[in-house]
């Protein structure tokens, strides 16, 4: 088991598109298809928006066009696959 960084990221909507995947659409209208393995729960101290803890290493591939903050930051156990 390891750890995995992850961002808290506010988001107008995450909406489920499989079984495996998420598209999550910010309020600058920004996109991103997520992994749902790669996403880490709801962030319940933000009370304006839905945020939630999104691995860093997703949001900050030079293809993620997802609009997203560094400045919130949560550790979380991951299990590796084998």
């Amino acid at each position: 088991m390891g750890k995995i960084k992850c961002y808290s990221v506010r988001v107008q909507e995450l909406a489920e598109i499989s079984e495996k995947s998420y598209k999550a659409t910010a309020f600058d209208g920004s996109e991103a298809y997520i992994p749902k393995s790669m996403v880490f729960g709801e962030d319940c101290d933000v009370k304006k928006s839905d945020a939630y803890w999104i691995a860093s290493f997703i949001l900050e591939k030079p293809t993620c066009s997802l609009q997203f903050s560094t400045k919130k930051v949560m550790w979380f156990n991951y299990q590796k696959a084998d």
